[in-house]
């Protein structure tokens, strides 16, 4: 076959050919670094995973605990000798202390206790229970359940007391009239529960409560003992004749605000998982000062030595999804009402038919029709709320059967709350309802278009909808 004679093969030297591949690779060499110089430049975009979590709206404050605490007061002076336990109830006319003017039943316990008879002050038995108690800590000792220290200390001390009594019991009687001459025994009035201390709250009411009283800086608690020594007319114990008591919270007008709302009160008191519940009474006391009564008719044995008290008012807890303040972001979007809207075949893909200008202007001669398609956050009875972007000012929207022409100016706007949803690579902008926000993360409804575990953007303010993040 003859060749064509205008047929040229031009042959590269090899020079030539290493300078093309050179140049190429050069080419490509540049693109790399500038894309990566360029990618090093932006500030790296973290995407946060969505969890569960959920807030309550608990109130916390502090309390003072009310009681109807009688004083009984001593008529002479002298050493006191006490022969119940603090916390313990009695029943009337118990004999709950002595006060011995002498000193000599002190004392005489004193010596005997020193002396080498001092072991048979208590009986084998007493020893034995003691030992016995002491036995049966040690065994099932948990530094796991620590706490259980302070029941065994309660037990040793109630039956020491018990036994002291006793012994302080039996001096008295061998001492004959001579000895119960200087001695006054002290006598429960009515049933109640013992207390040995006083503060100076004793005969407040809620209504008689100020602020300073909630200062703890200033308290002043002064325990009684066996062996003190008190003047007449002073207080030897304190009797608590009821269970009726009161515990009074100190909170702001705002807190004041959402407990009106309420029927009734749960609440914990010192971290305890046990709620109590309850009626309660609020009492203005100034501009943002309001005390919470909360009255009760039960558990006032278990915080007898307590003035101070820890509560938490349990209200709602708030379930949902937990994301940062920061991916959060406001949205402007148009209303478009449900009769513009044209529906594909594809149901998912809606779109609006508009008359378009293409130099912007309202008066052009070049308007033509043409279908848009919508990115839609949210739907409701009247309107489709969809994204600003896809419209020019000067658009003008269709109704389905053209009867009704609408300036896209002129249609209703809102506002979206939302986050960047990072799951396919691309900041695609998801609407969320919030429920509460609390220092730097907020609750949202788990009802919702976003989903546990879905990744968003940390910083709303980083990225533009759409962007490709990496």
């Amino acid at each position: 076959m003859k060749k064509p004679q205008n047929a040229k093969v031009i042959k590269l030297n090899r020079a030539a050919r290493l300078n093309s591949v050179f140049i190429i690779f050069s080419i490509i060499f540049i693109y790399v670094i500038a894309s990566i110089v360029i990618s090093i430049s932006k500030d790296p975009i973290t995407t946060y995973k969505v969890s569960s979590s959920n807030i309550n709206n608990n109130i916390k404050c502090s309390a003072i605990a009310l009681r109807n605490e009688n004083e009984v007061t001593t008529s002479k002076s002298g050493y006191l000798i006490y022969f119940v336990r603090d916390g313990d109830k009695v029943k009337k006319n118990t004999p709950v202390c002595t006060v011995d003017e002498t000193g000599n039943v002190i004392a005489s316990i004193k010596e005997a206790g020193e002396s080498d008879e001092g072991n048979e002050l208590f009986t084998d038995s007493d020893y034995a229970y003691i030992r016995n108690a002491i036995d049966n800590y040690k065994s099932s000792y948990s530094d796991v359940e620590f706490s259980n220290l302070y029941n065994f200390k309660s037990e040793i001390e109630s039956k020491v007391m018990e036994l002291s009594s006793q012994v302080m019991m039996e001096k008295i009687n061998d001492g004959g009239a001579s000895l119960s001459s200087t001695l006054q025994t002290v006598k429960a009035s009515e049933s109640g529960v013992i207390t040995y201390y006083i503060d100076g709250y004793e005969k407040k009411t809620p209504e008689t409560l100020s602020e300073e009283d909630f200062n703890s800086n200033n308290y002043k608690k002064t325990a009684l003992k066996s062996g003190d020594i008190l003047d007449s007319g002073s207080t030897a114990f304190k009797l608590v004749a009821d269970e009726n008591w009161h515990i009074v919270c100190k909170i702001t007008k705002e807190q004041a605000k959402v407990i009106e709302e309420q029927e009734s009160l749960r609440f914990t008191i010192n971290g305890s998982p046990n709620e109590m519940k309850s009626s309660f009474n609020l009492i203005p006391k100034g501009d943002d000062l309001y005390l919470l009564d909360l009255p009760l008719n039960k558990y006032m044995v278990d915080y007898i030595d307590d003035r101070f008290l820890n509560i938490e008012i349990i209200l709602n807890k708030i379930d949902g999804l937990k994301v940062p303040n920061s991916a959060l972001l406001e949205k402007e979007v148009y209303k478009i009402p449900k009769d513009y809207i044209l529906e594909e075949e594809d149901a998912f893909i809606k779109t609006v038919n508009i008359l378009r200008y293409e130099d912007d202007k309202a008066t052009s001669s070049d308007a033509g029709e043409q279908n848009v398609e919508l990115i839609i956050y949210k739907t409701d009875e009247d309107f489709y709320y969809v994204d600003k972007d896809a419209f020019k000012d000067t658009d003008q929207l269709y109704s389905k059967n053209k009867k009704n022409m609408t300036p896209v100016l002129s249609l209703p706007r809102d506002n979206l709350t939302g986050v960047y949803l990072a799951n396919a690579g691309i900041a695609d902008f998801t609407e969320v309802e919030i429920v509460k926000s609390q220092d730097e993360f907020t609750i949202l409804n788990n009802g919702g278009n976003l989903k546990e575990f879905d990744n968003v953007v940390l910083d709303a303010a980083q990225v533009e909808e759409s962007q490709t993040l990496y």
